[in-house]
């Protein structure tokens, strides 16, 4: 099980860990459902449903499971979001891979279901920031975060309980508070790289005349203070 585990990609490995043990589970948008075979085999959960809207990653994940000879344990459903799932069903949930509006959607029209759950699992494609604000506006609260570098892309995780989310900052908001205040080893060079790329941005900007690239141009400046300032504020902390 180890070198399953080790095999799974590092993000789905993030998101296995704060995955509390004996959850009832289910796994949104499972593709080939890598995720609750590995929760399943390693004890971590006594079932998992995996969920899956496409009719081809679907098949992909009744194959992989009948391969691992988990059809009893692993249960693969076919429809778009928490749509299969009844409310109490299951008490967390796992979403990987989705782009952020995605997710925000999925969780909205699954209302039901979401008020039944006790943890959320999401790592959206894309910025993180907005899905952090979303969650503390349908009463949830970030109790997890973590931040992984794969194959040239960096990956935000993050895990979700019930309950009132503190007022944070904009800048919390946008790179993660508990990432902050963890100060996360690779949330540097994230920052680092970033700026690279907003002033990349920036120096096409400039010569755009439009009223659109002006206030684009706003917006890159106003990214690269935030960034700026969480830099020296890292600086200064690791001193």
């Amino acid at each position: 099980m180890l070198a399953f585990f080790n095999g799974l990609p590092a993000r789905l490995r993030a998101v296995a860990r704060m995955v509390p043990p004996g959850s009832r589970l289910a796994d949104i948008g499972t593709d080939h459902a890598y995720l609750p075979i590995y929760l399943v085999t390693s004890g971590r959960c006594p079932r998992v449903i995996a969920v899956e809207k496409k009719w081809g990653p679907y098949r992909r994940a009744l194959a992989a499971v009948a391969n691992a000879g988990l059809q009893e344990r692993v249960e693969v459903r076919l429809g778009d979001g928490f749509a299969p799932l009844k409310p109490g069903e299951v008490d967390t949930v796992t979403i990987t891979g989705l782009g952020a509006l995605t997710q925000q959607d999925i969780l909205t029209t699954g209302a039901a279901v979401r008020q039944a759950l006790r943890r959320l699992i999401l790592q959206p494609q894309g910025e993180a920031g907005p899905l952090r604000r979303f969650l503390a506006t349908i009463g949830w609260c970030l109790e997890e975060e973590e931040l992984v570098y794969e194959g040239g892309h960096y990956y935000f995780i993050m895990a979700a309980g019930q309950g009132e989310s503190p007022a944070y900052s904009d800048v919390e908001w946008r790179f993660g508070p508990l990432l902050l205040r963890r100060r996360h080893p690779l949330l540097g060079v994230y920052l680092l790289q970033s700026m690279e790329k907003l002033n990349a941005a920036r120096r096409q900007l400039l010569n755009a005349k439009s009223e659109r690239a002006r206030a684009r141009l706003v917006e890159v400046d106003r990214q690269l203070e935030d960034i700026r300032e969480v830099l020296a504020w890292l600086q200064d902390s690791a001193k």
